[in-house]
């Protein structure tokens, strides 16, 4: 039997996973993977800032879901794994900072008496007293993250605390965002005939408070990128940009920048606009709907403090800041506070970001607008006044997908549309289930599974 050959575009996270699975499940099958940089890991790239590893996009994972985990325990990082030192965290709110109250479920609170006082009217502290029966009759099927937290807790709770919360997570709006996919739990909970607020109190009851939220490594996510690569040494081609992709007498040829390649079976792991255009001389109904997906762009700044001007609060990771606040910044963490590996013997490092999907006034700023904009958010907030140490600029435009009512059927869709139109063409990336390491390690692991079964099919 002749070697199967399979294309994986795209080294980000989404498709070395996705290679590394295939490895696994079919050691017979040669994997080439296509990457136009020269380096691999998309947005996971850590460098160093004031002489220590920082992470310039995502600085963890979620624990509570087990695909990035998983992954590192097979690469025999699990051991080395850290978690936040500081587990509280505040809003901008009323021109203060505000702890958000815990317990809580994506933002909606639990227990009135965390939340704190001013935090929220009479009103919506009377509805979050009860037992979280929606005002209105929720249909069935996906609503938006705003239809269900409305309906049952109310307008405040969503635009006060959920929306900065998930909003921080993909740059989007509540009102928009599917909740099927962004908030399962709460979807579930809403249509749960004790109510949502019962509902939920019951599954976190017996929660472990001091249980981990979310893990990183200690020399940044990049450690997981180098540990992948070098488990796929032999398949990588950086520096190698795809410029197209066919289909003809049952091959796939890949057409790059150094010449062609034919393969059985492709893993597109690409973001979904260059995803559309690699598919649109070949397949352009199929281009079509990979370009419907819509992104948001963000920039993360990093700035280093001087202790003696700024030290933040230790039992604090950061804040959060809701659209209405007018500020430019959405979100500042504490970085030395919330991992101890990031402590610095002299500075104060605070990663602060800016970019939602309705907020692009970042991308027309210079270097030297959006820092003078952000240090007068860091002035408002924070009360710093001295100028920055050190300042990183990393900036991610188009980075972040959204994800509308009906998203998940959306994917569905389109997945059987390829699996009829393109067989062996398999998507896989952060438009499919979220943007978070987790959801992009669980696509590709499908996506290397479903390549399994159509390569012995």
């Amino acid at each position: 039997m002749a070697l199967k050959r399979v294309a994986v575009i795209g080294a980000g996270i989404s498709g070395l996973a996705s290679a590394y699975y295939l490895k696994k499940n079919s050691q017979d099958t040669e994997i080439l993977i296509f990457e136009s940089e020269n380096i691999c890991g998309g947005k996971l790239v850590t460098s160093s800032f004031a002489g220590i590893p920082v992470d310039e996009g995502a600085d963890s994972f979620l624990a509570r879901v087990p695909w990035a985990f998983d992954l590192c325990k097979e690469l025999g990082l699990e051991l080395e794994l850290v978690s936040p030192s500081a587990r509280n965290a505040s809003l901008w709110l009323d021109k203060k900072l505000q702890s958000i109250p815990s317990p809580n479920v994506l933002g909606v609170p639990l227990n009135i008496d965390s939340v704190p006082a001013g935090l929220l009217s009479s009103e919506a502290l009377l509805r979050l007293s009860g037992e979280g029966f929606p005002d209105r009759v929720l249909p069935d099927g996906d609503l938006s993250v705003g239809q269900v937290i409305r309906a049952c807790v109310g307008s405040e709770v969503l635009e006060r605390l959920v929306d900065p919360l998930l909003g921080g997570v993909n740059a989007g709006r509540a009102d928009e965002m599917s909740c099927a996919l962004m908030a399962p739990q709460l979807l579930e909970a809403a249509h749960h005939s004790d109510g949502m607020l019962n509902h939920l109190r019951s599954v976190t009851k017996n929660a472990d408070p001091n249980a981990p939220v979310f893990h990183t490594h200690p020399e940044g996510m990049s450690r997981i990128i180098d540990a992948l690569t070098d488990s796929l040494k032999s398949s990588l081609r950086t520096n190698n940009r795809v410029q197209n992709i066919g289909f003809s007498e049952q091959k796939w040829r890949i057409d790059t920048e150094n010449g062609f390649e034919l393969v059985d079976g492709v893993l597109l792991s690409t973001p979904a606009y260059i995803s559309s255009n690699l598919l649109q001389n070949s397949f352009p109904s199929l281009s079509k709907e990979f370009s419907s997906i819509e992104f948001a762009s963000v920039t993360l700044i990093t700035f280093g403090y001087s202790r003696t001007d700024f030290e933040a609060d230790a039992s604090q990771s950061g804040y959060l800041v809701p659209r209405e606040s007018g500020l430019l910044m959405t979100a500042c963490s504490f970085s030395g506070s919330k991992w101890p590996h990031l402590k610095h013997p002299d500075l104060e490092i605070l990663r602060v970001s800016t970019g939602r999907i309705d907020d692009i006034r970042h991308l027309s700023m210079t270097n030297d607008e959006l820092l003078n904009e952000l240090q007068s958010d860091l002035l408002t907030t924070l009360e710093i006044e001295s100028a920055p140490v050190d300042v990183r600029i990393s900036r991610w435009p188009n980075s972040l997908a959204q994800f509308p009512v009906g998203h998940v059927d959306f994917v569905a869709d389109l997945r059987d549309k390829l699996k009829h139109s393109a067989p062996g063409l398999i998507f896989t990336g952060t438009f499919q289930y979220g943007v978070g390491v987790p959801a992009c390690v669980r696509s590709g692991k499908e996506g290397a599974d479903q390549m399994t079964a159509f390569l012995n099919g």
